[in-house]
């Protein structure tokens, strides 16, 4: 190499030009100085990305797991109302199948199901609360106000002859969880419902589902009977209600709508 001062050729590990005595500064060292903190900028730089990546998969994972749980949640959530709606439908679908105005023989042939005759439910309490002719009734019972009923019941009466006047379904499992009903922030007007609503505007406006349907061939009406409760803002007592929708089987329409409170002792299961 030759000295920065004179130029002098001189070696190169020399400190001192031995020519004019210049400090000769060594460049290959400050080379390997920035090559190693080179080397150390760029491990610090993959330990960031490496760190970056980390908490982007442990993100991901905990995103995925809880979407998971979500999913399962709601799965179940729908299987339970899947079940429910089954449950209330069997006999929702013989009620609504029964051909009033025919004998028996007819009936169990149209809907396929075979009616006992007699009050011969298999709960004493069903017995107690309605008069019928033939009744199907669920196998499986639910407890309502500390009474086992079945989740369900098809009553038939006779209305004169051989021939069926009126089918009454009862829905006990829309009331086994209470039997006071759903709960409201207050008592429900019945001038809530207008006379010439569809059956299904009057039910979104209620916000309720029916526990008890009586269809009566005579009148070619159907009444519906909803069943609340709230707690009076004066007394402070809870106040349990039958709603009653009744309805054209003609056109469907409201025809008529009223209310009853309940005595818990007397009428826990009655509708009518």
């Amino acid at each position: 190499m030759n000295c920065p001062e004179c130029g002098k050729e001189i070696n190169d590990n020399d400190v001192f030009c031995g020519w004019c005595g210049a400090e000769i500064i060594n460049s290959t060292e400050n080379t390997g100085d920035d090559e190693v903190a080179g080397e150390k900028s760029g491990r610090s730089l993959k330990l960031s990305k490496n760190k970056s990546g980390d908490k982007k998969k442990t993100l991901k994972i905990a995103v995925r797991v809880i979407a998971a749980v979500i999913a399962v949640v709601v799965i179940t959530i729908l299987i339970v109302y899947i079940v429910n709606t089954v449950k209330a439908s069997a006999g929702r679908k013989i009620f609504d199948s029964v051909p009033l105005g025919r004998d028996i023989d007819i009936i169990e042939s149209t809907t396929a199901t075979a009616f006992i005759s007699g009050e011969s439910s298999a709960y004493g309490a069903l017995n107690h609360i309605a008069d019928y002719d033939y009744i199907c009734e669920s196998e499986k019972s639910v407890n309502v106000g500390g009474i086992e009923v079945p989740e369900w019941a098809v009553l038939l009466r006779k209305s004169g002859g051989d021939s069926v006047g009126e089918a009454v379904l009862y829905n006990f499992y829309v009331i086994g969880h209470n039997w006071m009903g759903s709960k409201t922030a207050s008592n429900i007007e019945t001038s809530v419902i207008n006379f010439g609503d569809s059956l299904k505007s009057a039910e979104r406006t209620l916000g309720l589902k029916a526990y008890t349907i009586v269809r009566e061939s005579e009148s070619n009406t159907s009444t519906y009977v909803y069943r609340y409760h709230y707690v009076d803002s004066e007394s402070g007592n809870t106040i349990v209600k039958n709603f009653y929708i009744v309805v054209s089987d003609v056109d469907n329409q409201v025809k008529d709508v009223r209310d009853e409170q309940l005595d818990y002792l007397k009428l826990i299961l009655q509708a009518e």
